[in-house]
């Protein structure tokens, strides 16, 4: 004995006609049954979903055909001049239509389309066309673009086309597909970084900035082998907002980009914005040339600990059977001097503390050829990076103490952790690839929004009625 169960789909249109279509039978056994029988397989599953998917969308292309048979502008009955089947990718797999082409009304000199604009002459017409010209549904497209933005083409291939059925899905329609939703978050990015209005309706007090630039390889066939890229994120009052990028080596798309996350963060012209960087005045001047109100430079802590560290890592190693020379112990304290310098902003005080580290340890590894000879030797070029460091950005070194306690910040570790989270996992350290300019920088875009949680508001903007699967 078993049971049956027969699913089947009734359509109502405008007219008032129903019609009753069967999409399938599911059987399960009553008395012998197994543990495998209980429920819905996942497979059955599908199969049905796509029999539902399959009948909705022919009877919307029939609708559709029904609301535009008639010329648009004489109003004349368009004869069909055939059917022909068409593939169709969507979220719950791949369909299979018939799809009707028209007779071309022929009551204009020159055709035009929808909206009135001059068209190319075709004799035959096919009005389903405008609605899913590259075949593809906007949740699968949804669906390639998030997951081509976290991980690699190949590896969303396969994750995308697991959850969805597909299975002629190639790494190169994912990737166009998150291209394409790139070059359109670039195109209102543009439009917002170009106009003048603030895109957000509260006004931000304060906006902190951590700016940054990396670089990736180039693919085999652009003019260059390495190109930078230009990334960074927006603090305001404390918590992050939005992040921005640009891969394409032109300053004023980089101004303007930087210019649509601010306006999206709160930033009239007359807010005060903190910029961070790593010292470099190219990554500072993209601000600059924006903002009227940007905070006085200052060298950033982070940059200087790292050296910092590099010094401590060598300057205090031991030997377990060999006896410390005295001059390492002197320097230890002269190390913690030149933090403390630094620390309160005295450069002067910490260019010479520095200067007497590196002289010292010098002629401790002209000295000694044992374990302390080459730690010594280690220190003395930790200790010179570190004094060169210095002579470039003593102008711009500050009380670091003092900045933050007004609430500063004082350390580009927010734009490191950008460049990582952003970048690095998908672009270079974790995953080495080569990159195209353009592929690089319109993957960077749809990455922004994914991490930023306004990637479905993209395709709401571009798909109106979209649906997130």
């Amino acid at each position: 004995m078993s049971l049956r169960w027969t699913l089947c789909l009734q359509c109502h249109a405008d007219d008032g006609r129903v019609e009753t279509i069967q999409l399938g039978t599911v059987e399960r056994p009553t008395g012998n049954a197994e543990p495998a029988d209980f429920g819905l397989s996942l497979r059955e599953l599908r199969r049905l979903a796509l029999a539902l998917q399959q009948t909705v969308a022919q009877q919307q292309i029939y609708a559709y055909d029904r609301a535009k048979r008639r010329c648009p502008h004489c109003g004349a009955y368009r004869r069909i001049k055939d059917w022909r089947p068409r593939t169709f990718d969507t979220a719950l797999g791949t369909i299979h239509v018939r799809v009707p082409r028209v007779v071309a009304c022929m009551c204009l000199p020159e055709p035009l389309d929808e909206n009135g604009d001059i068209e190319d002459y075709r004799e035959t017409l096919c009005p389903i066309e405008r609605l899913l010209p590259s075949r593809t549904t906007p949740e699968l497209a949804y669906l390639c673009a998030r997951h081509g933005a976290t991980g690699s083409y190949r590896s969303a291939a396969a994750v995308v086309s697991a959850l969805t059925s597909v299975s002629c899905l190639s790494h190169m329609r994912v990737r166009r597909e998150t291209i394409k939703i790139g070059e359109y978050i670039e195109d209102r990015q543009f439009a917002l970084g170009w106009g003048s209005d603030p895109q957000c309706e509260e006004r931000a007090k304060s906006l902190s900035m951590a700016i940054d630039s990396t670089v990736l390889t180039a693919y085999p066939f652009e003019e260059i082998s390495k190109f930078e890229v230009i990334a960074g994120r927006i603090e305001r009052e404390g918590r992050m907002t939005r992040r921005f990028a640009c891969a394409i080596p032109h300053r004023t798309l980089a101004r303007v980009l930087v210019s649509a996350a601010l306006k999206q963060c709160g930033w009239p012209p007359s807010t005060f914005v903190d910029v961070v960087n790593d010292g470099a005045s190219g990554m500072r001047s993209l601000v600059t040339q924006i903002a009227p109100r940007v905070a006085s430079p200052m060298l950033d802590w982070f940059h200087l600990a790292m050296k910092l560290h590099a010094i401590r890592s060598s300057l205090f190693s031991h030997h377990y059977f060999l006896p410390r020379p005295e001059i390492f112990s002197r320097c230890e304290k002269i190390w913690r001097k030149i933090r403390e310098a630094l620390w309160r902003g005295r450069a002067a005080i910490g260019i010479e503390l520095t200067r007497t580290l590196a002289a010292s340890m010098k002629e401790e590894a002209l000295k000694r050829e044992s374990f302390y000879g080459p730690t010594a030797a280690t220190t003395f070029g930790a200790a010179n990076r570190l004094l060169d460091f210095l002579q470039h950005n003593a102008a711009i070194l500050v009380d670091y103490a003092r900045a933050r306690r007004a609430g500063r910040r004082i350390s580009t570790a927010p734009a490191e952790s950008v460049m990582n989270h952003l970048i690095n996992r998908r672009m270079s350290k974790r995953q080495q690839m080569r990159w195209s300019i353009n592929g690089a920088h319109y993957l960077l875009q749809a990455r922004v929004e994914l991490l930023d949680g306004k990637l479905e508001e993209q395709f709401i903007y571009k798909y109106p009625h979209f649906r997130s699967p």
